[in-house]
């Protein structure tokens, strides 16, 4: 359905551009100029993903759109190297699991002892606070790795979903003012429509008068000057009427074309943020656990509270500390990348299940990245794509348009 709604699209393009080199075809309908993007105020996601038919008007449209072009390309490359950081995290963390599987031996021996330390001070402590706390231990473990982070971490999930709902609008009012444009195309096909009609019906009238001034001047030998006078003027008038409205609708056409092109690239480009912006945002909430921003910043408030009560346990907290050093020289000796992590996931260490489940979380994560990856190297490589096929439909204009693509050091152009 999709590939036959673009076909569809199209071909509504190219009825809009034959009309106005025809001067305007008399069978066009108001269901040509309707749009599926918005289908009961709900932004599809097959809609997000689709990018808009460029009508390449003029000159300076074409350069416009290049430029948009090299810009979404540049957000493209943004994205996907703010993805490969997060992927190569993740795979280190893979990694380190597997080398802290290989640890065998007396070693192995004296890594879950200390790491039976760690878990047993740490359920020590909780039960020392007798706290009143809603978060959950698991939720801490997620939330400990990040700690220094988390207010940062909030305030941008919160930036978020409000960007969120802004390009939700910015869809919803593009795709509004495109429906309004396609309408006032098709108003002004009307008033061609209706121009021609005019014209006719007065060709006709005056071809009648003219017969029967003719008629009336042979049967009645009246002087019949006036009244040719009088028909003559009526047509001047009524021809110039025509041809004045006619050129208006023509240039009406053009700017209306002009502005058209205008909301499919800047709809084109919202997509692309929505899209990009609801990965990071599903991928940030599972890291850290959290439904939204508000949950978030709830269980940070509870986080918050469970480490102003580990303060008061010190003796408990050096023994702990001494305990995770010992672990960190320890994974240190084991080329392990980021030791300090396990501290806070030590009964991974010695409990399967737990590293299955780390293990589980990370693959999906780096899952996703993979997806982001190929989400905007897909936007990327079609965007280039447009460029090339611009460029080549309109050999007289490559020099300047290769101008613009170098401007942005983005792309290469063979």
């Amino acid at each position: 359905m999709a590939f036959w709604n673009r076909k569809k699209k199209a071909a509504k393009i190219n009825n809009i551009e034959n009309a106005d080199d025809s001067n305007i075809k008399t069978d066009d309908t108001p269901a040509d100029l309707q749009t599926d993007d918005i289908a009961d105020g709900i932004i599809k996601e097959t809609d997000l993903k689709e990018q808009g038919i460029f009508i390449s008007a003029n000159e300076k449209d074409r350069q416009r759109f290049v430029r948009e072009c090299c810009e979404s390309v540049m957000e493209s490359d943004r994205q996907i190297d703010e993805a490969k950081k997060e992927y190569e995290i993740i795979t280190s963390h893979l990694a380190d699991i597997q080398k802290i599987d290989r640890i065998s031996g007396d070693e192995r021996k004296e890594l879950a002892d200390i790491c039976k330390n760690i878990v047993n001070l740490v359920n020590e402590r909780n039960r020392y606070k007798n706290r009143e706390l809603t978060i959950t231990e698991a939720q801490i473990r997620k939330f400990e790795p990040y700690e220094e982070n988390l207010a940062d971490e909030i305030k941008k999930m919160y930036g978020a979903e409000t960007y969120q709902k802004a390009i939700e609008s910015d869809i919803e009012n593009l795709n509004q003012e495109k429906q309004l444009l396609y309408d006032e195309q098709y108003e002004i096909f009307e008033k061609q429509n209706s121009l021609k009609a005019m014209a006719k019906v007065l060709s006709w009238l005056v071809i009648s008068l003219f017969a029967l001034f003719i008629a009336v001047y042979y049967a009645l030998e009246v002087d019949m000057t006036f009244p040719y006078l009088g028909t003559i003027l009526l047509a001047a008038v009524s021809a110039t009427v025509i041809f004045t409205e006619s050129n208006k609708n023509r240039r009406d056409m053009v700017l209306n074309g002009r502005k058209v092109n205008k909301a499919i690239g800047l709809i084109n480009r919202v997509k692309i943020k929505y899209v990009n912006n609801v990965n990071m945002m599903s991928y940030n909430r599972e890291k850290y656990g959290v439904k939204d921003a508000k949950d978030f910043e709830d269980k940070w408030h509870e986080y918050c509270k469970m480490k102003e009560y580990e303060r008061r346990f010190r003796e408990n907290t050096k023994k702990l500390d001494f305990n995770s050093e010992n672990l960190s020289d320890l994974l240190r000796q084991n080329n392990i990348t980021d030791c300090d992590i396990w501290i806070s996931q030590a009964m991974a260490i010695i409990d399967e299940r737990e590293m299955v489940e780390i293990r589980h979380e990370l693959n999906q994560g780096r899952q996703k990245m993979r997806e982001r990856i190929e989400y905007n190297e897909t936007v990327k490589a079609e965007t280039v794509k447009q460029i090339d096929e611009l460029i080549k439909q309109y050999p007289d204009q490559q020099e300047e348009l290769l101008d613009i693509v170098k401007e942005y050091n983005t792309l290469e152009h063979a």
